[in-house]
């Protein structure tokens, strides 16, 4: 087995790494819409110090940073084959699901599973991602 943190994306808020490979199969970890500088994309503060969270930009920047994992491995988003999503709230599944359309489609794209969480590791995220890759003989 082999983990992997790319060195270009924000580094995991824990003990872990971005992928792991087990033989022909890549687990990334559960992927947000960190920034390398720590800020979360997709994230307004307004003068009255409320928060506005774009599900949309959240998941684009989400499936582009799982794409740049992919690739740093030698893969592309066409290997994912499964995907866990979370959502803080069920309300941005709509525009979350539009943006992964952009991505995937059903006869190509991976299986999917969509849950809604309470919360997620910092208050300005609304969706996470975790995928699992078929990279045949890629990885060491």
């Amino acid at each position: 087995m082999t983990s992997t943190v790319i060195s270009k994306r924000a580094k995991p808020l824990g003990n872990y790494p971005h992928a792991k490979s087990a033989g022909d199969l890549v687990f990334l970890s559960g992927t947000t819409a960190r920034q390398p500088d720590g800020s979360v994309a997709g994230v307004t503060r307004k003068p009255d110090g409320s928060l506005h969270r774009d599900a949309a930009v959240q998941t684009r920047v989400i499936i582009q940073n799982i794409a740049s994992t992919l690739e740093a491995l030698g893969g592309t988003l066409l290997n994912c084959v499964d995907m866990t999503v979370f959502l803080t709230d069920m309300a941005d599944f709509d525009d979350y699901n539009l943006v992964y359309a952009e991505f995937f489609d059903a006869a190509t794209g991976p299986a999917r599973t969509t849950l809604e969480v309470s919360g997620l590791p910092h208050p300005d995220m609304a969706v996470e991602i975790k995928a699992v890759a078929l990279l045949p003989k890629i990885l060491p």
